[in-house]
């Protein structure tokens, strides 16, 4: 036990504090905490406020990865918090903080207008990130790996290499829009498997969303071993078939829903459309999406959520928020079994 507890204090101290954060527990501002009280819009048109409360000491932990945001002009953005970061924060990452305490790192990413960006720089830093996490704030908390676009691209390189040191810690990857290639038993990397349901951890949620079949030239659809697949996991139907599909945006709407006011409409930041859409995986040979399907109801007018980047990208841009209720469900769910078994 000696041994062990010396192991772990020379492991804090070795680990540095990492440069900037984003979003750190206990320390303003943090962007990944914000209120969350939201207001539901149902197909009548009626509305109902839900109060969300934020607990002040969560069971578990949540390490988010922003997707590529940054406008800055050079190749790799510094580490000065921009309004971008701010928003993408805001916007993906605060509603999970009703379940668990959000990490999220400032990194050096390659920016929107990159000629030569340096994606090891990226890894680099969220590496240095991670370490910082562990030796210094997680003590032994279970924690889920959240990433969209190229964050979840710099957590399965994070999952590849640094797995083994922090498997019993792992409550659930949710990696979105990230190209996730598992093998015939759905196992990423020979090791970590698909979530099959909700209760299910140690386990990884993936997947790109599309409202009709994606292009032969989508993004986010191809693999490079001829014997692996794209990954789809519903967080509404992990073990398959069809679930719901709940958007949850703020009501000045971004990412993907089409704003539909120009004052706010309720007194909530936030607004949630239930019953607007269902959602399935579905799987075309090594290729494999989200299909979200809008639910027809005479007399509905709620707003629906456009593709806004270009044809091959699908509902890219919403990977996150257009199922939004549905993965804080599933976080709260894979916590309590995480819990119970730890």
């Amino acid at each position: 036990m000696l041994l062990a507890l010396v192991t772990a204090v020379c492991a804090r101290a070795d680990a540095p504090h990492w440069k900037v954060w984003l979003c750190l527990p206990g320390h303003e501002p943090n962007y990944c905490l914000q209120n969350l009280r939201a207001t539901a819009v149902f197909p009548d048109g009626s509305t109902y406020v839900e109060s969300i409360d934020v607990p002040a000491k969560p069971p578990i932990d949540c390490f988010y990865l922003y997707p590529t945001v940054s406008t800055e002009k050079g190749n790799n953005s510094d580490l000065t918090i921009q309004p971008a970061e701010q928003v993408v924060a805001f916007l993906e990452a605060s509603p999970f903080s009703q379940v668990c305490r959000v990490f999220a790192p400032m990194y050096n990413q390659v920016t929107t207008n990159a000629a030569h960006g340096d994606y090891n720089l990226e890894y680099t830093d969220i590496l240095a990130a991670w370490r910082d996490y562990l030796a210094n704030y997680n003590d032994g908390r279970g924690v889920v790996l959240i990433g969209h676009s190229e964050g979840s691209f710099l957590l399965e390189k994070l999952l590849a290499q640094e797995y083994s040191s922090f498997k019993k810690l792992l409550v659930s990857a949710i990696l979105l829009g990230g190209d996730v290639q598992v093998d015939a038993q759905n196992r990423f990397d020979g090791t970590i498997p698909a979530c099959a349901s909700k209760t299910q951890t140690g386990c990884i949620v993936a997947y790109s969303s599309w409202d009709h079949t994606p292009p032969a030239d989508a993004k986010f659809e191809s693999v490079d071993n001829s014997s692996d697949h794209v990954l789809c996991v519903d967080p509404g139907a992990p073990g398959g078939g069809s679930s719901p599909a709940t958007p949850v945006f703020p009501w000045f709407a971004t990412e993907g829903i089409a704003p539909q006011w120009t004052a706010p409409p309720a007194t909530t930041l936030w607004m949630s459309y239930p019953s607007l859409y269902t959602a399935r995986c579905v799987r075309q040979g090594q290729r494999a999406w989200l299909l979200v399907s809008r639910v027809a109801k005479a007399g509905d007018t709620r707003p629906t959520v456009k593709e806004i980047l270009a044809p091959s990208w699908g509902l890219h841009a919403a990977d996150v928020n257009i199922d939004l209720a549905e993965l804080v469900e599933l976080v709260q769910t894979e916590a309590k079994a995480y819990l119970g078994g730890h």
